[in-house]
């Protein structure tokens, strides 16, 4: 043999021990998650991106008639929470047959959401089913700008994370008493929504007003102050502990109707549902701010709970779900901003 060849030898085989290396990383991080499945298939779809070198990837459930994403990254992440007929997309032929499919030219398959594609700027995918307890309960999806980018190497790669998404929700649903639907959408610390169930009521609120005159909603991006001090100083134990202090007080701020939703590591999404001006959110954030005051006990020391808040109101500060999120977003680091200004050094 000569020396291009050993030396092709040799590229496959480190080739194929980062991609050891990246499952066995992946299967060490959802081991420290546990049983937490929200967290579990939100690090499969950010494992996957690199994995497979593809632009995004997605866990879709079956919920109904529906198919709906409930983890994403990369060009997904915009579209967490979207609804679709099942009937109407490629996820929901792959739900049906229980079996792999791979769409290398989205263009030429009639079997898939063209509109759904176009939003999101894919040009090829590869999808697995997902089965727990001998039921096809959704799939997991990469997703590609190029036409022509998945091989069967890829197949193989995605048949294994799937088995580790499937193990997750065998062992979440034996060991947790809540159902698999409400384990994905919930925030196991703070027992809140997640980001999907948050962009999902988002989407549900834009649809609505769309079809009604006058008729507002708002949008409050909550992050919390201090967050990281609290970790570094008395641990990640005290800093959970703050989390769900935050999660209540924000409960209690909000009206039943609202939804209350953890969307990052520090920071909450709520969805202020039916307001009539905007001086409402206005008012409600300095509800939360009277409900932070009272300092909350941790380990024997007083801790300070405060938020930097920013607010966006539907339709009179955008009209589009991105758009309304980065004005909230903007406002919210403005506040954030300030917050530490105001801190002597």
């Amino acid at each position: 043999m000569n020396n291009a060849h050993w030396e092709s030898i040799g590229s496959t085989w480190q080739a194929r021990s980062v991609k050891l290396k990246q499952i066995i990383d992946m299967q060490t991080d959802i081991a420290k998650v546990g049983m937490d499945l929200s967290s579990v298939m939100q690090l499969v779809v950010e494992y996957c991106c690199e994995l497979i070198q593809c632009d995004g990837a997605a866990i879709e459930l079956r919920e109904g008639n529906h198919m709906v994403y409930r983890a994403t990254s990369g060009i997904a992440n915009a579209h967490s929470g979207l609804r679709l007929p099942i009937n109407e997309s490629l996820s929901g032929y792959s739900i049906k047959t229980g079996e792999l499919q791979l769409c290398n030219d989205v263009e030429l398959d009639p079997r898939v959401n063209q509109p759904a594609c176009k939003a999101q700027g894919i040009e090829a995918m590869l999808l697995i089913p997902l089965e727990h307890s001998d039921d096809v309960v959704g799939v997991l999806k990469v997703l590609s700008r190029n036409k022509q980018h998945f091989t069967m190497e890829h197949a193989a790669i995605l048949r294994l994370v799937s088995e580790q998404v499937a193990a997750s929700m065998y062992f979440c649903h034996r060991y947790v008493p809540d159902n698999l639907l409400y384990q994905a959408t919930h925030d196991s610390l703070t027992e809140l929504k997640n980001r999907s169930a948050f962009m999902e009521r988002l989407r549900r609120e834009v649809h609505v007003n769309g079809n009604r005159s006058q008729h507002r909603f708002g949008l409050m991006i909550i992050d919390m102050n201090g967050l990281k001090r609290v970790n570094d100083e008395l641990g990640h134990r005290a800093g959970d502990a703050l989390l769900g202090e935050m999660a209540r007080r924000l409960q209690k701020t909000f009206r039943p109707t609202d939804l209350v939703a953890r969307i990052g590591g520090d920071e909450f999404g709520v969805v202020v549902s039916n307001i009539q001006s905007i001086e409402v959110l206005s008012k409600a954030s300095q509800r939360l701010n009277s409900e932070l005051a009272t300092p909350h006990t941790c380990k024997g020391k007083e801790l300070r709970l405060s938020a930097s808040v920013g607010s966006a109101a539907y339709p009179d500060d955008a009209e589009h779900i991105e758009q309304l999120i980065e004005v909230a977003d903007q406002r919210m680091y403005q506040r954030k901003r300030a917050h530490y200004e105001e801190i002597p050094a």
